[in-house]
């Protein structure tokens, strides 16, 4: 006899529970690769700029940098809770999706706290910088739209570096970090959708599962009925 409509779907939703615990794993474990790939690069454009002590762009972004490392933690949290789990529940798929959001919020705040950085301190120095306040009000609403875009935003202009290429500053160091650095939330995101929708059967699964119940409730009914068995 076949497997019932129920035990292959709770076997599904099993699987992709524990696909769902791998990729937290994961995303955690890249994210926090990242960021200490993120404070060496800023602690090179800190030396770069002649910042040692006072100012740097590194002390400025410490507390950014912890709040997203330990929103990654959570989501070793979560992978854990779901390991732990006797089974597949949707409290968990609520926790890797919240936990996944804080983190990604976690690293965009990042950027802004970067261009805050630029900012208080007037942006960037040498030629691209004096590049960069000249054409300020020409391309200035391209720039912000283009920061509010994807995760990692790209150089429209084409120029691959150099003195003409990306500006210097911070804002500039944490973008091209996450980019090359740091995978995003994609893969999670997919997987966080996969194992919810394993986790909830198909209408035709339920309506399937619904007759069963009847045919056999009614089938118990008429055995036991005091009709039953008269000539």
């Amino acid at each position: 006899m076949g497997k019932s409509t129920t035990t292959m779907y709770n076997e599904a939703a099993e699987q992709e529970f524990n696909k769902l615990e791998q990729v937290l794993n994961q995303t955690a474990g890249d994210t926090a690769s990242c960021l200490k790939v993120l404070k060496g690069n800023l602690s090179e454009y800190d030396s770069r700029h002649g910042l040692h002590f006072t100012n740097t762009s590194k002390s400025f972004l410490r507390s950014d940098i912890r709040a997203a490392k330990d929103s990654a933690s959570e989501l070793k949290h979560v992978a854990n809770q779901i390991r732990k789990s006797k089974e597949p529940s949707e409290s968990e798929i609520m926790a890797a999706r919240n936990k996944m959001n804080a983190t990604s919020d976690a690293m965009t705040l990042l950027k802004k706290t970067a261009r805050a950085y630029d900012e208080k301190n007037g942006k960037s120095t040498g030629i691209t910088g004096m590049i960069d306040n000249v054409l300020i009000n020409k391309d200035g609403k391209e720039k912000e739209k283009e920061s509010e875009g994807s995760w990692f935003s790209k150089n429209k202009s084409g120029n691959q570096g150099g003195v003409l290429g990306t500006s210097d500053t911070v804002e500039a160091v944490v973008k091209s970090t996450l980019r090359d650095s740091f995978a995003g939330f994609t893969v999670l995101k997919h997987q966080i959708t996969t194992a919810e929708k394993a986790l909830t059967p198909s209408l035709a699964d339920r309506a399937k599962e619904a007759v069963l119940g009847v045919a056999d409730k009614l089938k118990g009914d008429s055995k036991t009925s005091p009709t039953h068995g008269r000539p």
